[in-house]
């Protein structure tokens, strides 16, 4: 198959207006803020509205282990069915009369807990609007380190070409006066320097070159010591070049400050939510029901606000429990029996279990791999849970994962075309070179001529060869 030029932004086109069928797609090529442009086109484009489809399809953000984990369960129990008893809950809170419920939820702090959720889920829009612009700032502290670099070794190699001429010219000085001064004292009876034939009738004509020369050295040479004395202050471009990267760089630190104390706050959405959750289910149903005749507050509701209460405790760890099976199921794959499952510290901290025992994640390549088969498991346990899948996007982890690790990893992504028919993988070349037939499309990312990003597709996979 021909390969297809589609332009991704500038052109009218959708991110994925680029004709793609069914399979594992490798976008490939480009820098890191080209790719980080692209790929949060395709995740908007993928992912939608719904913020459980963001988590499943485009990731969980740029989150750790133990609020990726969180997140992964919860929305699986919303899955599982934490969402029908949510509605339950509110359901039985909305029973009461509208001034009851108000006084209820003030005096409950429900009503303030809801205020803090809303307020907390501003921060993952917050922390990817910063963190967007962290990557522009890097990539304008690239290209202005770049410029400073060139503009600095071009200041340099002149300053010292100026001085190297300088120095040449003041030697042939002092030869030429060395020579005029033998020849002025030995006079018509001086031998040449040149041939050594007594120069006599020529001398004079001979004293006249030399002297000549030497003026024009001295003066040439004068214009070179002017010129090294012009460079050697920096140039003011120079100067403003490097101001402008010192400015880029603190701006950067405060730009990564902010985006390191949202990521410190995310967990803090998490319980938010939690805790209003069980706020609503423990204090809804009888609450709710306050100012009307004791004898009406029957043992029935009091089982369904217990019932409600176990239900939910169940949801979450039937999905805890379904998650750590098929999370370390997969992470076993991934490391080829190196870890055998995953677990939980007593403060929530996800571990890794080995033959040594469980232990934390010590390196980036774990973390890698953890999330890698986290995303993986809860893609597989959304379509048993009957939920449709259409697409997946897998960036950053993969490209963290060690070399092997990423040779079983897009084992795993075709295994999983069978509940995603559509696998959009972020890789670099070399993994293309290594299995290009385990891979049905390649879109190469690059730049147009304007500066935008543009695609270039291509057909791949396994070829079939037929002999007549």
């Amino acid at each position: 198959m021909d390969s297809v030029d589609a332009g991704i932004t500038g052109t009218g086109h959708e991110p994925l207006d680029l004709q793609l069928g069914s399979g594992l797609t490798a976008l490939v090529g480009g820098d890191g803020p080209l790719r980080a442009e692209v790929m949060e086109l395709f995740a908007r484009r993928l992912s939608e509205e719904d913020e459980r489809l963001q988590t499943l399809i485009a990731g969980p953000g740029p989150v750790g282990p133990a609020l990726a984990w969180r997140r992964a369960v919860r929305i699986l129990a919303q899955w599982l069915g934490l969402e029908g008893v949510d509605k339950e809950v509110a359901t039985l809170v909305r029973g009461g009369s509208k001034a009851d419920e108000h006084s209820l939820r003030s005096d409950s702090g429900v009503e303030g807990l809801r205020a803090r959720v809303e307020a907390l889920r501003r921060l993952p829009e917050a922390l990817r609007v910063k963190a967007r612009e962290l990557r522009g700032l890097r990539g304008d502290s690239v290209e202005v380190g770049g410029d400073l670099e060139v503009a600095n070794m071009d200041w340099l190699r002149e300053r010292q070409d100026a001085e190297t001429h300088l120095l040449a010219y003041r030697d042939r000085a002092r030869e030429l006066k060395l020579r005029l001064g033998q020849l002025e004292k030995g006079g018509s009876e001086t031998e040449c320097p040149t041939c050594d034939r007594v120069l006599d009738d020529k001398f004079d004509s001979v004293l006249e070159v030399l002297r000549e020369e030497w003026e024009s050295v001295v003066q040439d040479g004068s214009w070179w010591k002017r010129r090294r004395d012009q460079l050697n202050p920096k140039p003011l471009h120079l100067q403003n070049l490097e101001g402008k990267s010192i400015r880029l760089h603190a701006t950067i630190d405060e730009c990564t400050e902010e985006v390191e104390r949202l990521r410190a706050r995310l967990p803090e959405l998490t319980e938010a939510e939690d805790t209003l959750a069980m706020a609503q289910v423990v204090e809804g149903p009888s609450k709710s029901r306050e100012g009307t005749d004791p004898g009406t507050l029957s043992e029935d509701s009091d089982l369904r606000r217990r019932a409600l209460h176990a239900l939910r405790r169940e949801l979450l760890s039937d999905a805890h429990d379904a998650l750590t099976a098929r999370t370390g199921r997969y992470l076993n794959h991934l490391t080829s029996g190196g870890v055998l499952g995953v677990g939980l510290t007593g403060d929530g901290e996800p571990t890794i279990v080995r033959d040594e025992g469980a232990r934390r994640m010590h390196s980036d390549e774990e973390v890698a791999a953890y999330l890698f088969a986290l995303r993986l498991a809860l893609a597989d346990l959304a379509a048993d849970s009957d939920v449709r899948v259409p697409e997946l996007l897998i960036g950053d982890t993969f490209d963290r994962l060690e070399p092997d690790a990423k040779l079983r990893a897009v084992g795993l992504l075709r295994t999983l075309l069978a509940r995603a028919p559509r696998i959009l993988l972020f890789c670099r070349g070399e993994i293309l070179d290594a299995i290009p037939e385990r891979f049905d499309w390649i879109v190469e990312l690059s730049v147009d001529r304007k500066g935008l990003p543009f695609a270039r597709l291509r057909q791949s996979g396994v070829g079939r060869l037929r002999i007549h």
